[in-house]
């Protein structure tokens, strides 16, 4: 029965789950791009702008799985710096690249070599090379092509990167939520335990015996104590990089669990930037008192929080759907404050409303 609804959707979910995973959507990619005689690569940039090759479709042998490229050599450098697609019909004489690759593309049996970058909201995410292994030259309808397919990977791999980045947020929220719990239930009981036998032993009296072992008793629930103190440590850290996006999931759950608004967090970067407490503290500050003129001014039903890096500024928006600002609105208290503290450590903040309708407040800050 190929065509009953339970397996159509069974397929889509499939579909669905490969559309969120950074590989697969470059392995599709790649799978387009390349014919049964040619070896196609992703490659991925690094912090020094070193490229590597992450997906591998087509190769004989295994010299070109994670190679290194430095930036600008190759065919595959040289595209991702210059963002556009290149290609040589001879790889081996041209005079447009640096040849620091002859003989993987020789142990590989390439001929020529076609490249386009990754690129998505003007940010490079990589690049995609495919080399046939026959002569011939590169026509336009196949560059188009290409430039085609790496456009939807990068929607795509952009799409993924954000999906794991969320998930990531979610799972490091649940951790601080069971560390509570633990806190609340057996940090209170194991308190309560030293507490009791404390008082066993002041009352045992002249018994020795009862009163070393209450001791001991007492001291391994001390230990346990402190490794239950470590353990929640552990369990409320956040890598750096997250600690941005937990702690602003957090803020719009309590808003929602608050306010019964339904609030939202969107974050739009797949590498969140890492601040220092002091600038995350200011904030994070300036975020919750948005939410709290949301609160008790805008008649909202719903909320979105969005956080994105721009250049080397951080973005930080709060958008309702409510009344919007008044013809008379002047800045309060509030509002003051925290510009006063953003523009300490050169950032600012605006609240216009939305031509739609709601608000928005938008905070800018160097990161």
């Amino acid at each position: 029965m190929p065509d009953h609804p339970i397996l159509q959707l069974g397929e889509q979910y499939a579909e669905l789950l490969a559309a969120l995973d950074r590989g697969e959507a470059l392995r599709r990619a790649l799978t387009l791009l390349a014919g049964d005689s040619e070896v196609a690569w992703a490659a991925r940039p690094g912090l020094t702008e070193e490229l590597s090759i992450e997906q591998l479709i087509g190769q004989r042998t295994g010299i070109l799985r994670a190679l290194r490229v430095p930036p600008g050599t190759g065919l595959t450098g040289k595209v991702h710096r210059s963002g556009r697609a290149e290609w040589v019909d001879d790889y081996f004489t041209s005079a447009e690249i640096t040849h620091t690759f002859d003989r993987h593309m020789s142990t590989e049996g390439v001929r020529r070599l076609l490249a386009v970058p990754l690129v998505r909201d003007g940010e490079s995410l990589g690049v995609l090379a495919v080399g046939p292994r026959r002569d011939g030259a590169f026509g336009d309808r196949e560059v188009e092509r290409a430039s085609a397919v790496a456009t939807q990977a990068a929607l795509a791999v952009s799409i993924a990167e954000r999906a794991r980045l969320s998930r990531e947020i979610a799972v490091h929220e649940e951790r601080r939520r069971l560390a509570a719990d633990l806190h609340d239930s057996v940090g209170a009981l194991l308190f309560a335990i030293g507490s009791g036998m404390a008082d066993l032993a002041d009352a045992a009296g002249a018994d020795p015996d009862l009163r070393a072992r209450l001791d001991r008793l007492r001291s391994q629930a001390a230990d346990a104590t402190t490794a239950l103190r470590e353990s929640l440590r552990t369990l409320r850290s956040s890598p750096a990089a997250l600690a941005l996006g937990v702690a602003l999931h957090a803020d719009c759950a309590a808003f929602a669990d608050r306010t019964g608004i339904r609030a939202e967090l969107v974050v739009l970067d797949e590498d969140p930037p890492e601040l220092a407490p002091s600038r995350s503290d200011v904030l994070l500050a300036a975020v919750r008192e948005a939410l709290l003129n949301v609160e008790k001014h805008a008649r909202a039903s719903a909320v979105t929080v969005s956080v994105g890096r721009r250049g080397p500024l951080l973005t930080v928006a709060v958008h309702d759907d409510g009344t919007g600002l008044g013809p008379d609105h002047q800045p309060g208290l509030g509002l003051t404050k925290t510009s006063e503290a953003l523009g300490r450590l050169g950032g600012s903040v605006r609240v216009v409303s939305d031509p739609d309708g709601g608000t928005i407040w938008r905070v800018r800050l160097p990161c």
